[in-house]
């Protein structure tokens, strides 16, 4: 037997314990190298089984497949505005600050912001309603005519499924008070005319059932009270998420403590600053509260802070628009509504419209405004109902919304805003 062949360096050489070969160059004709057995050398990752691949192959996989999904989630599940619903821009300022609202045609054009066709109204008798029929408690010196036309719009601002029955039954007694609903009619129609005659931000446009019904029994944009977060399961900082977590929409999502503080209870909505100047610090919590309730309000009347503020300055009057001094008042208006007119309601009402904690239904900016910078764009909705039209007074409304001129230097001291002449002093 001759002396053993030595293989040359450049054949590839089979490693037996990886399992595969380390291929040498290839030939003249470009063919793959083979190993000493004769089989050919695939080496790479493709022909692996994916348990021997390197992790970072499987890690870009994942990605990959992550990146999908999520793109995927986001092109069908949310409700995106289309390119066909332009926002439209205006500028309320010198050029170059950047005071511009934003507005979206897609709301404007909603058919529940479009004002209903007005009907004929009837002509009058000469004879009141208190005449003509019994247990006639608000409305009792009102010509028949003009009460008859009332009672026909309210019908179809409230129940136009249900009819006159919604209220007065279906036994024909128009007098019996047996339906709750016609005794919240009855002081709904005392708060209509109060804020007609007494809240100054609404100006000559006016008010009606419509404005905030729609027609529907209960209007669409209410809250309730929540219920007390539970406690934490752990960790550091210790406060319980606040969020409704089972909310079907973002309004919900956010928790009612804003609109408890600021549109049921007085508190002064300040304090956007983290330290005072007496040294005194602001809680966290209420800056929170406040930020979420100038969401709401700027969600509820379709416009961005701007519209109210100048975004340089915040907590500055004499840098903010006139639609300011409009949002202080409406927001004293909210109040007086809430504890004058619906907290007193919550007897009466079944349980089904009661909210969990058995609190009855509750209005914010959205109830009326829909979205809008002024309910219905701004459309004369009280206009030819002259038994809407209250009569001025110191009632709740006032109450909630404007200062006494002898308590204005008071009220600019412990809840800034603008006195009865309508002088900026400071405030929210």
């Amino acid at each position: 037997m001759g002396p053993r062949a030595r293989i040359p360096r450049d054949l590839p050489r089979h490693d037996a314990a990886a399992g595969h070969c380390r291929a040498g160059p290839r030939d003249h004709r470009g063919s793959r190298s083979v190993d000493r057995h004769g089989s050919p050398c695939a080496g790479g990752d493709a022909m692996k089984p994916i348990s021997q691949r390197p992790r970072s192959s499987l890690v870009g996989i994942f990605l990959l497949a992550a990146a999908a999904g999520t793109l995927l989630f986001f092109l069908l599940v949310p409700t995106w505005d289309h390119p066909w619903d332009p926002i439209e821009s205006r500028d309320w300022g010198w050029r170059g600050i950047a005071m511009n609202t934003f507005t979206s045609a897609r709301t404007r054009n909603d058919p529940i912001n479009i004002v209903p066709a007005a009907t004929t109204p009837f002509p009058d008798t000469g004879m009141s309603a208190s005449e003509v029929y019994e247990n006639v408690k608000v409305l009792g010196d009102l010509d028949s005519g003009q009460f008859d036309y009332l009672m026909q719009s309210m019908t179809e601002w409230v129940a136009p499924d249900q009819g006159c029955g919604y209220c007065h039954g279906d036994g024909g007694n128009f007098a019996s008070d047996d339906l709750y609903t016609k005794k919240v009619a009855r002081r709904m129609l005392e708060m209509v005319r109060d804020i007609n005659a007494n809240a100054r931000h609404v100006g000559q446009t006016g008010v009606t059932c419509y404005t905030c019904h729609r027609g529907n029994n209960v209007p669409q944009k209410t809250w309730y009270e929540g219920a007390e977060p539970k406690p934490p399961m752990g960790g550091i900082v210790g406060k319980p998420p606040p969020w409704n977590r089972t909310a079907k929409n973002m309004r919900d999502f956010f928790p009612r403590a804003p609109f408890e503080n600021y549109l049921l209870d007085d508190k002064p909505i300040s304090g956007a600053q983290a330290r005072t100047v007496s040294g005194e610090t602001t809680d966290l919590a209420d800056l929170e509260n406040i930020y979420i309730l100038m969401m709401q309000m700027s969600e509820g009347m379709g416009v961005n802070c701007n519209f109210c503020h100048n975004t340089r300055a915040f907590a500055d009057w004499s840098q903010s628009t006139p639609k300011r001094i409009n949002a202080w008042y409406g927001i004293r208006m909210v109040r007086g509504i809430n504890n004058d007119y619906l907290t007193g309601l919550q007897g009466l009402f079944p349980p089904h419209r009661l909210g969990p904690l058995g609190d009855v239904a509750k209005v914010d900016c959205a109830t009326c405004h829909n979205g809008m910078s002024r309910p219905l764009g701004g459309a004369p909705m009280a206009a030819g109902y002259e038994g809407l039209l209250g009569p001025k007074g110191d009632r709740p409304i006032r109450r909630a919304t404007a200062f006494e001129t002898r308590k204005a230097h008071q009220a600019a001291i412990t809840e800034p805003g603008v006195d009865e002449r309508g002088v900026v002093q400071a405030g929210e």
